[in-house]
């Protein structure tokens, strides 16, 4: 018990007495590029140089691309390379990015700083749709035929992980041919989850207020496919969400049984992210 007190007392004197960039940082975002910003001293003096660190990590399963950074919202210091690029960060690399930052001469004040993180990325969808003839269900016994009416025509999918555009589709019921041509519909529900904000994907740092709230849709099928959009085209989510219904078309002459569909979709954009702290000038 008196070492389980004097080693929570030992890690809080460390806390306190050294570890003064966890003080002066604050980290935000679980998707895309996560962002940390912090400076090697917690209190500048007039004139001295302060070094500003900002750490990013590519949490999402796709790469990044195109990545601007820039030291923002010190009024009056004097900042050596205010804006920095990066051409690519892997999935699951880590970077840094670094300012050499001269505080004003006049003391006693508080500064809010904030860096700028612009990047490009995309979300990608891959589908397989199964659909069943049904004259080939008609010859089933009801028992293999009930189990095939209750499954998704959704038979596998890969799609994104942790980047600040998701995508899911919404496909439950099977899909069955009851006539020579048919239209099969689904909705794909595209969505931003980060805190930052989307542009279209041509948008470069620092991107037009009429390139805001944009992303590229893309598609490629093995079957014919009708959406919404077409391929290509550039989609407007209302407040951060978009539902696009796709239809999948078959004919009796790609089913005779039940023909599997594959269908990939991309959705591409920059985005504008930051990361915040405080410091003080004594």
């Amino acid at each position: 018990m008196r070492n389980q007190l004097l080693l929570t007392l030992l890690i809080a004197t460390v806390f306190l007495s050294g570890c003064i960039t966890q003080e002066g940082k604050i980290t935000v975002s679980s998707v895309g590029l996560s962002r940390t910003l912090s400076s090697d001293i917690k209190q500048a003096k007039p004139s001295v140089p302060v070094t500003f660190i900002l750490s990013i990590k590519n949490l999402a399963s796709e790469n990044a691309a195109d990545i601007s950074a820039q030291l923002l919202n010190l009024t009056d210091w004097r900042i050596e390379n205010d804006l920095q690029e990066l051409d690519n960060l892997l999935s699951g690399d880590l970077y840094k990015f670094s300012w050499v930052a001269y505080a004003p001469s006049t003391p006693n004040k508080t500064f809010l700083p904030f860096a700028n993180l612009f990047y490009r990325m995309d979300t990608n969808a891959g589908l397989t749709l199964r659909v069943y003839n049904n004259d080939y269900l008609d010859t089933l016994k009801s028992e293999e035929r009930r189990t095939i009416m209750e499954k998704s025509a959704l038979l596998s999918s890969t799609i994104s992980k942790l980047t600040p555009i998701t995508t899911t589709i919404s496909l439950k019921q099977p899909f069955i041919l009851t006539e020579y041509s048919q239209e099969f519909p689904f909705v794909i529900e595209v969505k931003n989850v980060g805190p930052g904000e989307t542009y279209n994907d041509d948008a470069t740092y620092v991107p037009g207020e009429g390139e805001k709230d944009y992303f590229r849709f893309n598609y490629q099928t093995n079957s014919s496919l009708s959406c919404d959009y077409d391929d290509s085209d550039l989609v407007r989510p209302i407040n951060g969400s978009k539902s696009i219904v796709c239809r999948l078309s078959a004919t009796q002459d790609e089913v005779e049984k039940y023909s599997d569909f594959s269908v990939d979709f991309t959705m591409s954009y920059t985005y504008l992210d930051k990361a915040s702290m405080k410091i003080e000038v004594k």
